[in-house]
């Protein structure tokens, strides 16, 4: 994508090694003032594993602003661990801390896959926190046929919502999109074809005005 850079690192040694939970922004529109990542844990700043996570986890940020009208705002992104309930718990309380901390009263977007529906403790502990929204519910457009994890099968159907989009109320949230676009392909060992998927999670898209 030559029209895009991005700011994070590795989880796995703060470098290149394991995933990124990287933020990509078009260089045309916004320009990119400071960065930095932590980790999801009671050590923040270098590689470990948080609580009863069984992986390393990251969170990346990135302070951004919009070369046409100067407007600026932070964007942070993550991916919260599959197995453990309690890291994923105080990894929402970690992140609120740290939003706090880093952006201030500055506007914010926050997303990420955050392996817990839109009915867990975890995600509550976001959404009720009286800073961030998330952008489904303000939304007055939706797209949300599907939840967003397909597990590689376009055939799965949920109501689950595990990636996550959430906003301050600098933001007025225009449309919601879970986007559940497929393409075909021949099938292995064989001449028939079959949808498939370029991930197991389905794409989520806001579009937003500032305030």
């Amino acid at each position: 994508m030559p029209a895009y850079a991005y700011t994070g690192i590795g989880r796995d040694d703060g470098k290149t090694a394991g995933e990124f939970s990287a933020i990509f922004y078009k260089t045309s529109k916004f320009r990119l003032l400071a960065h930095g990542d932590f980790w999801l844990s009671t050590i923040t700043d270098k590689p470990n594993k948080g609580w009863d996570a069984v992986l390393p986890r990251i969170c990346s940020w990135g302070s951004f602003e919009e070369i046409k009208t100067g407007y600026k705002f932070y964007y942070f992104n993550l991916h919260m661990d599959h197995i453990g309930v309690v890291a994923r718990r105080e990894s929402a309380k970690l992140v609120l801390t740290k939003i706090n901390a880093i952006a201030g009263k500055a506007p914010v977007i926050f997303s990420g896959d955050f392996n817990v529906d839109q009915t867990s403790d975890s995600y509550a502990v976001i959404n009720t926190s009286g800073t961030l929204k998330d952008a489904y519910e303000l939304s007055p457009v939706k797209y949300a046929e599907n939840g967003t994890f397909n597990d590689f099968n376009a055939n799965n159907k949920s109501t689950g919502r595990i990636d996550h989009i959430f906003v301050t109320r600098d933001f007025t949230v225009k449309r919601y999109g879970i986007l559940t676009d497929s393409y075909r392909a021949i099938a292995k060992g064989s001449q028939k074809y079959e949808a498939k998927l370029p991930s197991d999670h389905f794409p989520v898209m806001i579009v937003v005005n500032h305030k």
